[in-house]
């Protein structure tokens, strides 16, 4: 009776820990979703690690699902989507409705993408030329 009640309870505890690694790694590979709408205001930020799996040919070493995902719900006038990283040689991939865009880093280890923004969904993907991982902040704003 006593080893039933001990493989029970190693049971459990192996099944809650899967389970709580599983979400945990779900929840990892989803994207946020960031809703712009016309009334959007700005700025807004998100951190993350750049770099991947993936290597993408033009933009570097990309995930192999978008960090970010950006709904735009109607035509936005100006938009700026840009990355920040200290570190390392941060590329911005960008497919969305209107096709898909790689922008690499500039002197300032800042890839940006800005202008009019078309109504639909954005999957944004933070990359590295050379397959290295950083941290980032991803910026969205109506700055110019």
């Amino acid at each position: 009776m006593l080893a039933m009640k001990r493989q029970n309870h190693t049971l459990f505890l192996i099944t809650a820990l899967a389970t709580i690694l599983f979400g945990l790694t779900a929840t990892r590979l989803l994207a946020e979703t960031i809703t712009v709408s016309g009334n959007f205001s700005g700025p807004m930020t998100t951190q993350g690690q750049s770099g991947g799996g993936v290597n993408s040919n033009d933009c570097g070493f990309v995930p192999s699902n978008p960090q970010e995902m950006i709904r735009v719900t109607e035509k936005i006038n100006y938009l700026r989507l840009s990355v920040e990283s200290g570190t390392g040689n941060p590329t911005l991939l960008i497919d969305g409705p209107d096709g898909r865009f790689c922008l690499l880093a500039d002197s300032g280890n800042n890839p940006s993408l800005s202008g009019i923004w078309m109504p639909g969904e954005y999957k944004v993907y933070v990359g590295d030329e050379q397959g290295q991982s950083h941290e980032y902040t991803l910026r969205l704003s109506t700055q110019r």
